[in-house]
């Protein structure tokens, strides 16, 4: 079985999204990639085996037609209570779990394999994951930009998480930092 790893891009200050869920340009660092990020976009896509998120992430993506070059073709389990009247587009699997993050990491593992099972999206979502001890390795990219009054990743843990530095990567528009979690 692989890891379950929180994978998030947040800004200096520790903010995922704007006030508003709006993204602030986080993400640039992914779609045109430098040599540095282009080694850390193919580690992660040759290791992922599902992904796991929350429904204002999947919500916001799917607005946004998101999902129709999604470049993550695994399976995606979605927190959430109900089903969106109309599916996203593209051609990306989506499984929406009810029974909170615990049973959406279960079916994700089993869906992943020997792969991993990425924390994709939404603070919330991380903060639950982190509290109920089901992660194994947090990776961050860290932009260089500081959001005011944006949405925090880790705003309420609910306790203590100790992480052992595995390393970082340093390219001109992020950071990447690696974590495993001690448990």
């Amino acid at each position: 079985m692989g890891k379950v790893v929180l994978d998030m891009t947040m800004s200096v200050n520790g903010c995922v999204a704007g006030p508003h869920d709006e993204p602030e340009g986080l993400h640039d660092w992914f779609f045109s990639p430098s040599p540095e990020n282009r080694r850390v976009v193919e580690e992660q896509m040759s290791t992922i085996g599902a992904m796991v998120m929350g429904r204002r992430t999947y919500d916001s993506g799917a607005s946004q037609d998101g999902f129709a070059a999604n470049p993550f073709q695994v399976e995606h389990f979605i927190v959430s209570h109900g089903t969106p009247d109309e599916p996203a587009r593209g051609e990306t699997r989506f499984t929406f779990v009810s029974d909170g993050v615990e049973a959406a990491v279960r079916l994700a593992q089993a869906a992943a394999g020997d792969r991993d099972v990425v924390i994709g999206g939404g603070a919330q979502i991380a903060q639950q994951c982190l509290a109920a001890g089901l992660v194994d390795e947090i990776r961050l990219a860290v932009r260089p930009v500081l959001i005011p009054n944006g949405i925090r990743l880790f705003g309420d843990l609910g306790g203590t998480v100790t992480l052992e530095s595995l390393g970082a990567v340093h390219a001109p528009e992020v950071t990447h930092l690696r974590f495993k979690v001690v448990k």
